[in-house]
């Protein structure tokens, strides 16, 4: 009996260990910009957006906008170069 217990232990932590791991491939799909937005999911990869991170963060180095503001402008920016975000409420096409 006493196997069969470390063998069902080892049986759940195995499993464990696994849905962490795939939990992790998981944020490998997602790109965070210096003012912590994270873009992307599961099956959106990072590499789709690098050359919107890279016109946006040229942007609001630009931008003469404060630096409380930069975060959404920096998340509207993206959406308006075609990366989906949660909520594009009050951003502009541009």
């Amino acid at each position: 009996m006493s196997k069969r217990r470390v063998a069902v232990v080892l049986a759940v932590a195995l499993a464990l260990q696994g849905c962490s791991f795939f939990d992790a491939l998981g944020s490998i799909g997602t790109v965070k910009d210096r003012y912590g937005n994270t873009y992307g999911d599961y099956y959106g990869r990072a590499n789709q957006y690098a050359w919107q991170l890279q016109t946006c963060d040229q942007e609001m180095a630009a931008s003469t906008l404060p630096d409380g503001q930069k975060k959404r402008a920096m998340q509207c920016c993206m959406w308006r170069h075609g990366v989906p975000i949660d909520d594009a409420t009050g951003c502009v096409a541009g």
